[in-house]
């Protein structure tokens, strides 16, 4: 019966002893090879704890997905705002996901609810929600670091870039008042992007960079090894295992990578009852993911976005070519809609989303050369096969 499953089921012995400390948002209170980079970030940020409110410092820390930028600035930014406290400085760390609040409005309104919870949605542009977080700041004497994530997804926004503009100007604006807001930006590759922003405000933040290099195998061990003591009931992964995780990983020296392996590979032995995590589940944990098939990414999107995506994978898993054109996408995002009931959008929206995504190189993109008729978008995908993206997103859709 099917009570009596659920029981056994429940009465078996995990291998896992906290399979939360294998999650993508949990971050170690230690970073194994990312010392300097704290360090680093300590100097750029030390005035706010030894002379509050008289400078507003900047920093932009880039690197590939999976290098630890997240992990450490929100790991500096708690370390820092609890040595503060101790010393009376009412500093508050917020990190926001630009990829998720795409808006000055929606950034604005995210740091003045932590001040001011219930602060209504509407009836304020984004300047009068800047004036009343500094004037809520000066009221309650607070300080903020703000920390923007992914600023990739925003800065090639014109949107983006006014709020990088109105930040940084901040200084100029308060110049005999208290600095009470300062910036840590995150991204892959963020000097490429600033370099569209006029130089006053570009000037304000070369100086302070720090890139993040990709993992070595020995690192991504280090790594595993204290996620493994965390997540995992003793002795169940074998070393075997988690070398052979990191030679995988160290392709792309991406730790998330890494711990997913290690996450499924562990799925896979719980799935069969095996009381040991062998390195043939990583054999096979290896086929069902890819590096660039982050659930926290695509998972954000709206609807039509993953119809799009799942379009433009069907398309090309269709052909010979790599690449397709737009026209093609376009007519596959029309048949995919129907299939899910949902009215196509127009081609201007379609053509937006295609750029951001070959902006966050999700997509590739291209004009089309000699040969071919009239001038169009051609579209393609170097990262990963077209078929696992169209089965990763369909199982993501129909979730």
């Amino acid at each position: 019966m099917f009570h009596d499953f659920i029981e056994d089921e429940l009465s078996r012995q995990s291998i896992f002893r906290a399979e939360e400390f294998l999650s993508i948002d949990y971050v170690p209170e230690h970073l194994p090879h990312r010392e300097e980079e704290l360090r680093t970030l300590l100097r750029g940020f030390k005035t706010l704890i030894s002379a509050p409110g008289r400078t507003s410092p900047r920093f932009v820390i880039e690197g590939p997905v999976g290098t630890g930028k997240t992990a450490v600035a929100k790991r500096f930014s708690e370390e820092l705002v609890t040595a503060a406290r101790k010393r009376g400085v009412r500093l508050h760390g917020i990190h926001i996901n630009c990829r998720v609040n795409k808006s000055p409005f929606l950034v604005y309104l995210r740091v003045l609810r932590e001040f001011r919870p219930d602060f209504p949605r509407r009836g304020h542009s984004p300047e009068e929600l800047l004036q009343i977080i500094l004037d809520t700041l000066d009221e309650q004497d607070r300080y903020v670091l703000l920390i923007l994530d992914e600023f990739d997804y925003f800065i090639i926004n014109p949107r983006g870039q006014e709020i990088l503009y109105a930040l940084t100007r901040l200084v100029d604006d308060r110049l005999n008042e208290q600095q009470r807001i300062s910036l840590l930006l995150i991204g892959r590759d963020l000097q490429s992007s600033l370099g569209t922003l006029d130089y006053s405000t570009l000037s304000t933040l070369q100086h302070n960079s720090l890139r993040f290099q990709k993992y070595s195998a020995v690192a991504l061990y280090d790594i595993l090894h204290e996620r493994v003591a965390l997540a995992f009931q003793d002795g169940v992964v074998l070393d075997d295992t988690l070398h052979l995780i990191c030679d995988i990983a160290a392709e792309y020296g991406d730790a998330r990578y890494a711990i997913e392996l290690l996450c499924r590979a562990g799925k896979q032995a719980e799935q069969v009852g095996s009381d040991y995590v062998v390195p043939e589940f990583v054999r096979k944990a290896k086929a069902d993911t890819h590096p660039e098939l982050r659930k926290e990414v695509f998972e954000s999107l709206p609807l039509h976005n993953k119809l799009l995506l799942l379009a433009a994978a069907r398309q090309l898993r269709g052909v010979q070519d790599a690449y397709v054109t737009m026209g093609d996408v376009e007519d596959m995002y029309r048949t995919v809609c129907e299939e899910y009931n949902q009215a196509p959008r127009a081609h201007t929206q379609i053509w937006e989303w295609v750029q951001d995504f070959a902006a966050h190189g999700i997509l590739d993109t291209k004009k089309s050369g000699p040969g071919q008729r009239g001038q169009t978008t051609l579209i393609g995908l170097s990262d990963l096969p077209a078929e696992m993206l169209e089965q990763f997103l369909l199982q993501l859709i129909e979730e």
